[in-house]
């Protein structure tokens, strides 16, 4: 089971990882943490009908581990004491510069290898008004017929000790994900 599906962001190593899962026959877990309706997106995606997925995550700014260009960001953030949007856009750059904080994410792309790490969109915030909660809000929308389409958005709030990278039913998640790793054999599965 891979721990941290960020890693995947790196295309070079989702494919080295792919092809070792499948030339050993083996199966590569990938945890789906937070991702709430993980199944649905997923079959959504293999049927066509995923036209977008944005996953919005929301902590206080005390529970980023930013590196790189995001650090000034989330100081600024610190410092201003506001709600503030730290980044909206393809999750693939994302990745590398808060792999703690946005393993949902990435989850969310294996989910839909559609859309992938440069189709769903990522949005980070910062809100010292949830000190002691992680948000995350997954928006899906199909695929429209005459300017109709089907919309769900979901919302998992978390628990979480101020400053903590993960809320307090990750570890719950994680197990559960481990339980569902036996019998696939050969491919990638979301667990």
């Amino acid at each position: 089971q891979l721990g941290s599906p960020t890693a995947l962001a790196d295309p070079e190593t989702e494919q080295r990882l792919r092809r070792a899962a499948t030339r050993g026959g083996h199966t590569l877990y990938v945890p789906r943490g937070a991702l709430w309706g993980c199944e649905d997106i997923a079959r959504m995606d293999r049927q066509g009908t995923l036209a977008a997925l944005k996953v919005t995550m929301t902590k206080s700014p005390q529970s980023f581990r930013a590196q790189g260009w995001l650090q000034e960001r989330v100081a600024a953030a610190v410092a201003s004491g506001m709600r503030t949007v730290l980044y909206e856009g393809p999750l693939r750059p994302l990745c590398p510069v808060v792999p703690n904080n946005v393993n949902t994410m990435a989850a969310a792309a294996m989910a839909a290898p559609g859309l992938g790490f440069d189709g769903v969109t990522a949005c980070l915030v910062a809100d010292p008004g949830v000190p002691d909660w992680h948000v995350v809000e997954v928006e899906v929308t199909s695929v429209g017929d005459k300017g109709r389409c089907l919309s769900v958005t979901s919302t998992r709030r978390n628990p979480a000790g101020l400053g903590a990278v993960t809320g307090s039913a990750t570890l719950g998640s994680f197990w559960s994900s481990l339980q569902a790793c036996t019998g696939h054999g050969g491919c990638v599965r979301l667990c």
